[in-house]
């Protein structure tokens, strides 16, 4: 006898719905899975007939067949032992095949017919929906995560008794689950990293808030301890609230790499990756053997963090290069290619050499060389995709004084709100354009929307012919002053915008210069 179940595979960050088809027939006793499935797909077999007998149902000694369909997409995780599982008691006559063409199946099953959780059901349920099903029988741990998707029946089971129970029932809607209706996104968590706690730097403040207003990447650099990891750590409270679709996005890219948390704030936190500079390749931008995804994927939305920046493996930096460009990235292996999200805000953070106090040269004990090859290992190509590139300076006693009545510091409440007035605006002018901020504005937009006065021409074309800039250099100098007239409100770029994102690539200037040798003044 021949029924069919369906399930879905992952694909990158999307998923695809694969038919379970199977047949029973007379003849030698034997399972055989097929459809280019990997060994723990293969492995279903064993898991399949224990659960079912150890379920109370009788598995019939005949030739039994699987396949997985389509044949040409590669079958990885355990997430189709539910669907063999019901396709084959489907075909056994224990349950009405009828039903199984409505319903999605997810799920891994133990030994004892137990249903445990698996990666990427979100994506899943959301591929279910636009294909036309109307419910989906899956994990009681993953109903949290597909509560996220509206209008489909959700099923949370927690064993194959349960899940043949509701389908021979034929009352779908009497165990579905309301899905949580989720509008515009919680407010960012502030209250356990705040801006306030950051004593002085006035001037990085400033840096971080612009570059946030416009998404611009940015690289910090000062001695130990004056504050640049506190402040990447507190740059998520500072961004504006989420929206539902971004929600989906970084939800669905959790669910798949294992890293849903069932807390309801989850889905309207911005995530915040801060890998350890030992990262391979592979870790940081994903691929693999078998493709799967990176550091900067899992930074969709968010901010992606390198601290100690020249500790990390050159090669592996370079990487970086075109998805900070692109905002995805294309793994290609054999006969196919899958491609990943990955919207990051860069920030990055160094010293300016090995002990960490050039160009104070009563404290750096750094010879020439040494901060020459230290400064090296950033490549120029790399800084060139940097459009803030900023000195964090040593904190004065006054402004760290803890007991000091005078001090005040702004809250991230309160430079939120400031970053979310000047990202409204890009909003307004872009609407028609698929863009979001400054920041995404190609060569033509940048015409368009960044006219600038004679003053202006001529004080860039000074500093690009004098500095040695690069074209990228140029129009991210443009697009930087454009986020800064907006930060101030302002609809026309001034000189005094133009002069103050010129400051912001003063430091690469001071430090590097071509071929990553070293200027001394």
């Amino acid at each position: 006898m021949f029924c069919r179940a369906f399930c879905a595979a992952i694909t990158g960050v999307t998923a695809q719905i694969i038919k379970v088809e199977a047949d029973v027939t007379e003849g030698l006793p034997v399972f055989h899975m097929v459809g280019y499935l990997a060994s723990e797909v293969r492995e279903a077999t064993e898991r399949v007939r224990s659960a079912v007998k150890n379920t109370g149902y009788k598995f019939p000694a005949k030739r039994i067949t699987v396949n997985l369909s389509p044949a040409d997409i590669r079958k990885e995780g355990t997430a189709f032992d539910l669907s063999v599982a019901m396709a084959l008691m489907g075909s056994f006559g224990y349950i009405k095949s009828s039903i199984l063409g409505k319903v999605l199946f997810i799920g891994e099953l133990s030994l004892d017919g137990n249903i445990n959780g698996v990666q990427g059901v979100l994506a899943m349920v959301g591929e279910a929906k636009k294909a036309g099903f109307l419910y989906c029988i899956i994990p009681k741990d993953n109903v949290s995560e597909a509560e996220f998707v509206e209008e489909i029946g959700i099923i949370g089971v927690n064993n194959l008794s349960e899940a043949a129970d509701i389908v021979l029932s034929g009352e779908l809607d009497k165990y579905t689950i309301m899905p949580k209706v989720r509008e515009t996104a919680k407010k960012n968590k502030v209250e356990e990293k705040d801006f306030s706690d950051i004593c002085g730097q006035k001037l990085l403040k400033r840096a971080v808030q612009i570059a946030v207003s416009g998404r611009h990447n940015m690289l910090i650099i000062g001695p130990p301890g004056v504050g640049k990891t506190m402040i990447a750590e507190r740059i998520p409270g500072i961004m504006p609230e989420m929206t539902k679709e971004e929600s989906i996005e970084t939800a669905i890219i959790a669910s798949i790499c294992g890293e849903y948390d069932k807390s309801d704030d989850y889905i309207y936190k911005r995530p915040v990756r801060m890998p350890h500079y030992s990262i391979s390749p592979a870790g940081l931008v994903g691929g693999g053997n078998i493709p799967g995804p990176g550091e900067i994927t899992r930074a969709h939305r968010g901010v992606l963090f390198l601290d100690e920046l020249t500790e990390f493996n050159r090669n592996t930096l370079e990487l970086l290069r075109a998805p900070m460009e692109n905002k995805k990235i294309i793994h290609t292996r054999m006969n196919r290619s899958i491609e990943y999200p990955c919207d990051f805000m860069l920030v990055a953070a160094m010293n300016p050499c090995p002990c960490g106090y050039y160009p104070d040269i009563a404290k750096c004990r750094c010879t020439h060389e040494k901060i020459r090859r230290y400064l090296g290992k950033i490549s120029h190509a790399f800084l060139d995709r940097i459009d803030i590139v900023i000195e964090a300076e040593a904190v004065a006693y006054n402004n760290i004084d803890a007991f000091s009545d005078d001090r005040y510091e702004e809250t991230s409440e309160v430079i939120r709100k400031k970053v979310v007035a000047a990202e409204r605006i890009q909003k307004v002018r872009y609407e028609s354009h698929n863009i979001k901020n400054n920041s995404a504005l190609n060569a033509q937009q940048v015409k368009q929307f960044c006219m600038l006065d004679g003053e202006s021409k001529k004080f860039l074309k000074n500093v690009y012919d004098e500095w040695e800039l690069s074209a990228r250099s140029y129009y991210k100098i443009i697009k930087l002053a454009r986020t800064i007239a907006d930060f101030e409100g302002s609809e026309d770029i001034l000189l005094s915008h133009i002069q103050e994102a010129v400051f912001y690539r003063s430091a690469e200037r001071k430090l590097w210069q071509k071929k990553g040798d070293v200027i001394w003044n």
